[in-house]
């Protein structure tokens, strides 16, 4: 024997109303919605859907393609402008040897001489130290 569901709603006559409407609005969504198609109508449908996606695809494709071989072709042509302009400046980099000395070369050679000066500085103020120290031991003592 089949069991009765509890209702959660009010009372049984409003409830009837209810179910009136709903009926009433789902015939009318039945009416405006087209016939079922048959099966066969179904799968040719499908086919034709599946043909005109893989058309698509097919269309894409060559042009993704061709964008992504003419980036690469792109940046085969920068890279080898890049490797010729640096071979060209290491050719007519000058040399270290004094005749026109670049930048860099020109700055390490300042920073050498810089250091050896402030070297020779400091050893001939220590020296000086020491011979006013030593003079100043002198006078006391003696």
């Amino acid at each position: 024997m089949a069991t009765r569901k509890k209702s959660r709603g009010k009372s049984g006559a409003k409830k009837s109303g209810k179910r009136s409407g709903t009926k009433a609005r789902a015939k009318k969504a039945a009416a405006k919605r087209p016939a079922k198609r048959s099966a066969v109508k179904r799968l040719r449908l499908r086919r034709v859907l599946r043909k005109n996606a893989a058309k698509k695809k097919a269309a894409k494709r060559p042009a993704a393609k061709k964008a992504v071989v003419k980036k690469a072709v792109v940046k085969r042509i920068a890279a080898k402008k890049i490797a010729a302009k640096r071979a060209a400046a290491t050719n007519n980099a000058p040399s270290n040897d004094g005749e026109n000395p670049g930048a860099l070369s020109r700055v390490t050679r300042v920073a050498k001489e810089l250091a050896q000066q402030t070297t020779t500085a400091v050893s001939e103020g220590v020296e000086k130290v020491k011979e006013m120290g030593g003079s100043l031991v002198e006078r006391v003592t003696g």
